[in-house]
């Protein structure tokens, strides 16, 4: 999972991790995403207020929004929305 989520901690008391793309954001590293245009829609309205001015990701799950670190950069990648099954086209604010 991207963001993260819930699992037990060394004691057994349920504690949340952070993801691939939130550890990424901490730490300044590049991620790229594959077909982006496949990505369900909560995803993408959450990558919106990422790649906003804001540069930030909230996290529901623990109330927590994440800062983007300054090195931080995501790429992504889709296929033609009428060419492949299954693509939609994204909005104009990617």
């Amino acid at each position: 999972e991207y963001t993260g989520g819930f699992t037990s901690d060394e004691n057994g008391k349920l504690a949340f991790y952070d993801g691939l793309l939130v550890r990424a954001l901490r730490n300044g590293d590049w991620v790229i995403l594959d077909e982006l245009n496949l990505a369900p829609t909560e995803v993408l309205e959450a990558l919106n207020r990422l790649l906003d001015d804001n540069r930030e990701l909230y996290l529901p799950e623990i109330n927590e929004v994440v800062k983007a670190h300054p090195s931080f950069r995501l790429f992504a990648t889709q296929n033609p929305s009428g060419a492949y099954g299954g693509r939609k086209p994204l909005s104009r604010a990617f």
